[in-house]
């Protein structure tokens, strides 16, 4: 133990030092310069729109007593000072403005009130509003709650005329105080990822002037598994090559030969070691440091990191040996649904309290859910759902149902019975539970042409009720409604086979890489020197896959693109500079579309190809038509993904993501996690350029995965429709000509008899 506190104590020093040493420069060279990070203060403010918050459209009250929710987090190395919202909200002109009002709640406690004004219905109205900071936790939620009223008397609190709106350009502005966080890895990855933190994650990594491929593959592994907790915020990771850490917590990699000159002066470490400290210029933000002898030992620090964080404690690790035991199996990531059985709705979602609503006017549950992007569905009737659900009883069946949608797509509507007794659609029904709730289980075939790679169930409940007089009011108190987390959803019939090139299979999923989850079929190809920008890309995409997973890129393999002979075997992540990329100029002949630089040749051919079912006939195609190729130069930025069947195995992929030059590969970078752009993204050649997303589907056509025969052999059948009545004939002809030869023996087999 002293050895270990006088080594953090050399490592200290080395830290300081340096940097001390370039600040006193700094303030000789340029007083006012030096003053600014002495001015530095700890007080950040933060500003977030409703929309980056999760709310992807407006928050729309429905009903006296409806309420809109939006969900945000409190860093645990933050204190939040100030919080003001600035809201964007819209009213029915037809509400009383003396009696209805809009409730503001933080943490379920009313903070202030939004009133109406006469005149200002059905207008789009602004107002600023200070909470109290005091009633934040961890987690928070600012609940909007509509009182509405349109009459005085005889008011059904369900009327079409009670509703307001909150816009998602609704904006949170927030003032942030930096709190000391102890050196402690008892808390990782805090302060490095928080889960409370709804932003995007953006931690650099640092590294020596010229990291070697084993020190760039471990770090990509360490990108992938925190892009993994990061889920959908999204991910990046800013690379600085030999430089001094930027003001914010960031991650070091380091070996005795490969250092950032910040810690030049280090003393040579002995094997893999993990620590954390202070940064040397800012002391509340925090640097997690990977040491090791050589990247070997990088490794086995990152992978004891990702496997064993859970009893590591203190401010220094020592690695002594890590072992990967179980290999993944195909399909099998965490995040995706199972491949081999039936997936729980409860393992879908991160609460129970996801799967549950109550009030008058209910709102919709929604399931997140992703699919391997090479699942075949041809044919198919509809994906299995078996459904459990429980409901409060509603006064009349009349108007009460549960409306069943995927991806705003509707699917089907099941009527609500007050006795509990299912209709023509129910298949099974449970007794009432004592509790008062009602019990039907269901099952609903989703159409499979409305299910992506990533998806999202939606469960609308809404209940009707009867008014027997004039102003008689038959509202219960309040409705409620779960979904059983043990509701199932199945795609374990459905075989594994897709056309390809297609890029959308890699913007939304990262397949066919992460069809296996640790990538162990997968390589990494960069340019033999790569430069930052070509590294910055790198781990976007490794990042992106780990999200896509939930599982870190274990076995994946990294090499320079003069390495290829020993991964020529495994599908291709190409990732650098056209102008340093040789192999873009190796494969040209069979690139659709090829950048060089400045110099392009673009092609032409079917624009914003769809995610569309296979059939025999696109079975059969071996090209997608190109209408012609143009060849010139341009000055401007560009960036390019292209997919295309690796060159080195037959049945393997390539996936190439390159620019016109080292800025137009931020572009790249900066697509990879924005999911508007990944939307639209598809094809074999995907054109970046500022905003606008180009995809085409060019060049030569394969196929992944395999079918069965009976599989096979219908959807020949399907491709030859005159083929298919001929056999039916011909099986109705023999059918015949059997009954009639059966017929034939009893009616011997009676004359014998008689």
């Amino acid at each position: 133990m002293r050895a270990a506190w006088m080594w953090i104590g050399i490592l200290l020093a080395a830290l300081c030092l340096p940097m001390a040493a370039r600040s006193a420069e700094m303030q000789d060279a340029s007083a006012p310069a030096a003053a600014a990070p002495q001015a530095s203060p700890l007080v950040s403010t933060r500003l977030l729109s409703f929309k980056q918050l999760g709310a992807n459209s407006s928050l729309k009250m429905r009903g006296g007593n409806a309420v809109a929710v939006v969900n945000f987090g409190s860093r645990v190395d933050e204190l939040i000072t100030s919080i003001t919202l600035h809201l964007r909200y819209i009213y029915s002109p037809a509400m009383l403005t003396e009696l209805s009002h809009i409730q503001v709640l933080l943490n379920n406690q009313v903070v202030t009130v939004l009133p109406f004004t006469k005149g200002q219905g059905g207008k789009v109205l602004e107002t600023t509003l200070t909470l109290d900071p005091r009633l934040l936790s961890s987690f928070n939620q600012i609940q909007f709650r509509l009182i509405g009223h349109y009459t005085e008397r005889c008011e059904d609190e369900a009327h079409s005329s009670i509703w307001a709106e909150v816009s998602n350009s609704s904006e949170m502005t927030l003032t942030v105080q930096a709190l000391p966080f102890a050196n402690d890895l008892t808390f990782f990855p805090e302060p490095f990822f928080d889960q409370y933190d709804y932003t995007a994650l953006n931690l650099p990594m640092m590294f020596s002037a010229k990291p070697s491929m084993g020190t760039l593959r471990a770090a990509g592994e360490l990108a992938s598994w925190f892009g993994a907790l990061s889920g959908w915020r999204g991910s990046r990771f800013p690379v600085i090559l030999d430089g001094a850490p930027p003001p914010q917590h960031g991650i070091v990699f380091a070996t005795n030969a490969e250092r950032p000159s910040f810690l030049a002066s280090l003393p040579p470490v002995q094997g893999p070691m993990i620590a954390i400290m202070s940064h040397p210029m800012r002391p509340e933000k925090k640097l997690l440091l990977l040491l090791g002898r050589d990247a070997k030992d990088l490794a086995l620090a990152i992978r004891a990191l990702e496997v064993g964080q859970a009893g590591m404690t203190g401010d220094l690790v020592n690695v002594h040996d890590v072992k990967l035991i179980a290999p993944r199996k195909p399909y099998d990531a965490p995040n995706w649904v199972r491949s081999d059985a039936p997936t729980r709705l409860g393992d879908l979602v991160a609460r129970r309290d996801d799967l549950q609503v109550s009030g008058l006017q209910l709102s919709p549950m929604r399931v997140p859910f992703r699919v391997p992007g090479d699942l075949f569905t041809w044919g198919s009737r509809g994906i299995p759902l078996n459904l459990k659900f429980r409901y409060t009883g509603p006064q009349t069946i009349n108007g009460s149902r549960l409306t069943i949608g995927i991806n705003d797509f509707f699917v089907q509507s099941l009527n609500l019975n007050a006795s509990g007794i299912g209709g023509v659609q129910t298949n099974l029904r449970l007794p009432v539970l004592e509790n008062g709730l009602l019990t039907d289980i269901d099952q609903i075939l989703l159409p499979p042409f409305r299910v992506s790679s990533r998806n999202e169930l939606q469960f609308q409940f809404a209940f009707a009720y009867e008014k027997q007089g004039e102003c008689a009011n038959g509202v219960v108190d309040s409705f409620r409604a779960e979904v059983d987390p043990d509701s199932t959803i199945d795609f374990s019939q459905y075989p594994h086979y897709a056309q390809m090139p297609n890029l959308a299979l890699f913007a939304t999923s990262g397949f066919p890489f992460t069809k296996l989850a640790d990538l162990a079929e997968t390589a990494v190809v960069l340019p033999a020197k790569p430069q930052r920008q070509d590294i910055d890309v790198f781990l976007a995409a490794m990042g992106r896959m780990g999200a896509s997973t939930g599982f870190p890129a274990l076995r994946y393999r990294l090499v320079n693109e003069d390495e290829l002979d020993p991964v020529k075997g495994t599908d291709l992540l190409v990732i650098g500079n056209s102008r340093r990329l040789t192999l873009l100029r190796d494969w040209r002949a069979r690139l659709p579309t090829m950048l060089d630089g400045d110099n392009r040749q673009v092609a032409d051919g079917a624009n914003s190809p769809q995610e569309g079912a296979i059939t025999f006939q696109s079975i059969g195609i071996r090209d997608n038509p190109v209408n012609g190729e143009a060849a010139f130069t341009s000055s401007g930025k560009v960036a390019a993904l292209i997919g295309m069947e690796s060159p080195l195995t037959q049945g393997r992929s390539v996936v190439i993501i390159t620019a016109s030059g080292d800025d137009a590969m931020g572009i790249a970078s900066s697509a990879l996690s924005d999911d508007g752009k990944l939307g639209q993204m598809s094809g074999s050649v995907v054109l970046i350029r500022g905003d606008n997303v180009d995809s085409q589907a060019l060049g030569p056509v394969y196929h992944v995965g395999s079918l069965p025969l009976w599989a096979w052999i219908w959807l020949f059948l399907s491709g030859h429709p005159l083929l298919l009545a001929g056999l039916s004939a011909v099986a109705v002809l023999i059918a015949a000509l059997v009954i009639l030869r059966i017929f034939r023996m009893l009616a011997a087999r009676r004359l014998r008899e008689s």
